[in-house]
C-alpha cells in the first residue's frame, strides 16, 4: 500500500454481521440446552427457558440499533459515523483496538465524552474497506 492511499478517504458501507448474530444465537441456544437439563421444576426451568429467550431478543435488538450504516474518515474531517436514523456523530478515536482475523473493535469518543464500541466482523463489509480500517487503527491516521 502506497503512502498516497493510507491517506485517501475511508468510507465503510456497513451491514450487520451474520457471524455475529450466530454467535448471539448459538450463545442463548447453548444456555437454554444447558437450562432445560438442570434438576429444577418445570416452572422454575421454563422462566429460565423465558429469560433468556428475553436476552436473546434484547440482544438481537440493540445489536440492530447499534450497527451503523457507515463509518467515514478523512484527515480533513477526522472520524465520523453515520448510524440507522442518518444522524451523523463526530468521533475521536482511541488508541486501544482489537484488531483479529474475523473481527475488529475500534474504541472511540463521541460527544460529552461518551464512549463508543464499533465492532466490525469480518462479513460486515468490504474485504478492501476492513483491511483499509485495520492500517489506520494499526499504524494511525496519517496528517496532513
Amino acid at each position: 500500500m502506497s503512502l498516497q492511499s493510507c491517506g485517501e478517504r475511508l468510507e465503510l458501507d456497513i451491514r450487520p454481521s451474520r457471524l455475529v448474530v450466530t454467535l448471539l444465537f448459538s450463545m442463548h441456544a447453548t444456555a437454554a440446552v444447558i437450562c432445560a437439563q438442570l434438576p429444577l421444576s418445570l416452572p422454575n426451568r421454563l422462566v429460565l427457558l423465558l429469560a433468556i429467550l428475553g436476552s436473546l431478543t434484547w440482544n438481537g435488538v440493540m445489536f440492530w440499533r447499534h450497527t451503523p450504516k457507515r463509518l467515514l474518515w478523512s484527515a480533513e474531517e477526522g472520524w465520523r459515523i453515520i448510524d440507522r436514523n442518518d444522524t451523523t456523530q463526530m468521533l475521536e478515536l482511541l488508541p486501544q483496538a482489537y484488531l483479529g482475523t474475523w473481527l475488529v473493535m475500534a474504541h472511540f469518543r463521541r460527544s460529552g465524552n461518551k464512549r463508543y464500541t464499533l465492532m466490525l466482523a469480518r462479513d460486515s463489509c468490504s474485504a478492501e474497506g476492513l483491511r483499509r480500517l485495520r492500517v489506520l487503527l494499526r499504524y494511525g491516521t496519517p496528517t496532513r
